[in-house]
């Protein structure tokens, strides 16, 4: 392993045990046997570590896209599932950093990664071809779409610390959005407490 992507992993390790704030420089050095220098070399800052941080996830994915597999709105949905786990396993804390640091200086944590994108274009069109999603719009757009949606309701589950529905919610509303055929629905609805749409 090199080390860029040494001190990504333990920094990544140690803001989940700990939380951003916590910890220092120092203690990612020492997670890594690194001298400070040595960190510097890679990272101007510790701001800077969150930038990379949806690239660690997508290099983490372990999902095997295969053409003997049809099932392409499973898979298109599994990788939406797995980047949501990544999310809700390191915390409400270090996604807000995220946001906070990107809304100070646009830093690209939010940029499409190029790898995810294209896995997820391939087979939103394999999907249409084999009319399991009902919704023929260009699939750069459908994804477009789903993407915005996604860090819309992170968003939410970081400002509402820790949604227990978040999965439920982001998969539910990609399906309206996707009109994928009724037997491949995951979930029929999506769950909001009454701090969303208070009853009266």
């Amino acid at each position: 392993m090199d080390t860029k992507k040494l001190i990504l992993k333990n920094a990544y390790k140690l803001f989940q045990e700990k939380s951003y704030q916590e910890v220092s420089i120092d203690d990612i050095c020492n997670a890594c046997n690194l001298t400070k220098p040595a960190f510097y070399y890679h990272f101007k800052a510790k701001s800077d570590l969150l930038i990379h941080y949806y690239d660690h996830v997508v290099e983490k994915m372990t999902l095997k896209i295969s053409n003997k597999n049809d099932d392409y709105w499973k898979q298109f949905i599994d990788l939406f599932i797995q980047l949501i786990e990544s999310s809700v396993a390191i915390g409400t804390d270090l996604v807000r950093q995220l946001f906070i640091t990107n809304l100070k200086i646009d830093k690209g944590s939010f940029d499409f990664n190029k790898q995810f994108a294209s896995m997820c274009v391939n087979l939103i069109s394999k999907a249409q071809s084999s009319n399991q999603i009902r919704n023929k719009q260009d699939p750069k757009e459908l994804f477009i779409a789903s993407s915005f949606l996604f860090t819309g309701y992170e968003v939410f589950w970081a400002i509402k610390n820790d949604d227990k529905n978040t999965i439920q919610n982001v998969i539910a509303s990609i399906e309206v959005i996707f009109d994928i055929q009724p037997e491949l629905k995951k979930f029929d609805k999506c769950i909001f407490n009454s701090i969303v749409f208070p009853i009266k």
